[in-house]
């Protein structure tokens, strides 16, 4: 298992991987643009060639892109349904280019939409983005909190979406933190034995090629998305130690999406620690020349 964050590229991709290797990081999560807005940015192929030499030469892999968090590929409003596809469509593109592994997307919400129906038109938009889009990255289903009818809070709804589309480029990242939001008890070895059973049935354990390592506060089932530092929330050390020893899961990239960048090494470290003996090996380089600013309540 690899472990990492998700780190910034708005000062060039060399602090990129200055900042990955000083909080101990073998993967790393980003955005390609701007995670607020709809407008993206032109490929620039000098710097993402830099990119892929860098991590190549430091080791770093696999990495991820996340989408922008206004993607909703559920809904039935025309320009937001259109807009969202451009999103995702624009950095499965960028990650074909770049040799990047995975892009990762939240699905959206159904709103008061009729599910079946909006069911349906989810699954038609990730088929037609994998047909569209050039081969190389698989695209992750993200799973959700829950929240707001949310789509893929249950793991039986994407493993459904997934034999729906049946490409084998279409795979999931598992959020611990959502999973404990929507009623998955995490927090102790028989909790984890059987979440892990749920996710091999209806995904496939190989499906799962991201973790987003996160622990919380919210009591369990809350539906209420709201990250917090590994093992010191609500799953805590028995869950994190569960699932960091599950087999099944021992091919994922984990990747800590905690509310201050200053605790990213802190929280590398931790999974580091409660990983089985040999699952990595990567300590914490010399601190990086740069700082990155405090965030809210989640980051991503």
């Amino acid at each position: 298992m690899k472990f990492g964050v998700h780190v910034g590229i708005g000062h060039g991709f060399k602090k990129t991987i200055e900042e990955a290797l000083a909080k101990g990081c073998e993967s790393i999560q980003i955005f390609a643009g701007n995670p607020r807005g709809y407008r993206r940015t032109a490929y620039d192929a000098g710097a993402w060639d830099e990119f892929r030499r860098l991590r190549r030469e430091h080791g770093i892999g696999p990495v991820v892109i996340h989408t922008p968090y206004l993607v909703n590929l559920v809904t039935a409003n025309k320009g937001l349904h259109t807009m969202s596809v451009e999103l995702v469509s624009h950095d499965l593109h960028l990650a074909a280019k770049a040799g990047i592994e995975y892009v990762n997307t939240h699905l959206g919400s159904y709103g008061d939409q009729d599910r079946e129906e909006s069911f349906d038109r989810v699954c038609a938009t990730i088929d037609a983005l994998i047909k569209t889009t050039p081969p190389g990255p698989m695209l992750l289903l993200e799973n959700s909190a829950g929240a707001g009818n949310a789509c893929g809070g249950r793991i039986d709804e994407l493993g459904k979406i997934l034999r729906e589309v049946g490409s084998p480029r279409v795979g999931v990242c598992l959020d611990t933190a959502h999973a404990w939001a929507s009623g998955y008890d995490l927090s102790t070895k028989k909790g984890v034995d059987a979440f892990v059973r749920e996710v091999g049935k209806h995904i496939g354990l190989r499906r799962v090629r991201a973790l987003h390592a996160n622990d919380t506060q919210v009591e369990l089932g809350a539906k209420r998305d709201l990250h917090w530092h590994v093992a010191k929330g609500k799953i805590g050390t028995a869950g994190f130690r569960a699932l960091l020893a599950a087999p099944g899961l021992a091919h994922a990239a984990a990747i800590c999406e905690t509310p201050d960048s200053k605790m990213d090494a802190r929280n590398v470290a931790m999974l580091r620690s409660l990983a089985p003996r040999g699952t990595s090996k990567r300590k914490p380089a010399a601190k990086a020349e740069h700082s990155t600013p405090k965030r809210g309540k989640k980051r991503r």
